[in-house]
């Protein structure tokens, strides 16, 4: 054998090990088995979000949420507010005791708020459903409750006499102008240059403000000129389902866990 043979050789086998490195980044994530965390600080790294559920064949924006789904939502939200602000974070294990239906697995887009009386304490929330409802509930109580930049982050004095308010998003539809939105009933969105704003219903009567008016409240909002709503932005109206609640009474007990051959296969926990 040669000597230009062997090296022949011996470079063909050194380059069968090698691989083209991946990047992590663009890989879809693994649906994690633990509950949501809060998104870290700036200077902390941050985990990936979870895949969302597969939506449900039922089409849950087609009908209200049923008592039994309300109040679920109503207790996670509590369970996972007073654990946040506790030390007591809602743990994977916690969610067996949820009947998480195939509505609350369906993703939603949603914004919780907490009140004390008449006064916002934290508004958090998306119009985009990029997450189940359940997990949203989890995700977006923390962050109203201590990272709405407008507002001092709520402490464990802070949990008596709060109401959580959820505001499930329903309808969504594209508008031309003004005069097609009912601000009566509905909230608006807009969106122009990669920026974003919207109030959610009722926010625009109780100031009194027109639909040209909301129009530009929401421009200001989103850092846009006055009556750039105008020309090329993208505005929808949307309803919302409302559910809200106080702490429930220590002797309430959970919900039974559904039969899983009820809910979606694959359907994850909430993850970060």
């Amino acid at each position: 054998m040669s000597r230009a043979f062997r090296c022949a050789v011996a470079l063909v086998t050194s380059l069968s090990g090698f691989s083209i490195p991946v990047d992590r980044r663009a890989a879809t994530p693994t649906p994690s088995s633990a509950p949501p965390k809060e998104e870290a600080a700036p200077a902390a790294p941050t985990e990936p979000e979870p895949s969302p559920s597969p939506t449900p064949a039922v089409d849950c924006e087609a009908r209200p949420l049923d008592a039994a789904e309300r109040e679920t939502l109503v207790r996670l939200a509590w369970h996972t507010l007073s654990g946040h602000l506790t030390g007591n974070p809602i743990k994977d294990a916690d969610l067996e005791s949820y009947a998480l239906t195939p509505c609350l697995l369906a993703p939603r887009g949603l914004f919780v708020r907490l009140k004390k009386g008449d006064q916002v304490r934290g508004l958090q929330g998306e119009i985009e459903a990029t997450r189940p409802l359940y997990q949203q509930v989890i995700v977006f109580t923390r962050r109203a409750a201590t990272r709405d930049p407008r507002f001092l982050p709520l402490t464990e004095r802070d949990l008596g006499g709060l109401i959580v308010e959820l505001s499930i998003i329903d309808d969504r539809r594209k508008v031309q102008g003004p005069g097609d939105i009912r601000l009566d009933v509905e909230g608006v969105f807009l969106e122009k240059w990669g920026r974003r704003a919207l109030f959610l219903p009722g926010i625009a009567p109780s100031q009194k403000w027109t639909a040209e008016t909301t129009l530009d409240q929401l421009c200001a909002q989103a850092s846009l000129p006055k009556g750039s709503w105008s020309e090329s932005a993208r505005i929808e109206a949307f309803t919302t389902e409302v559910v809200s609640g106080g702490p429930l009474p220590a002797s309430a007990t959970p919900s039974p866990a559904p039969d899983p051959s009820a809910m979606p296969a694959g359907s994850p926990p909430p993850g970060p």
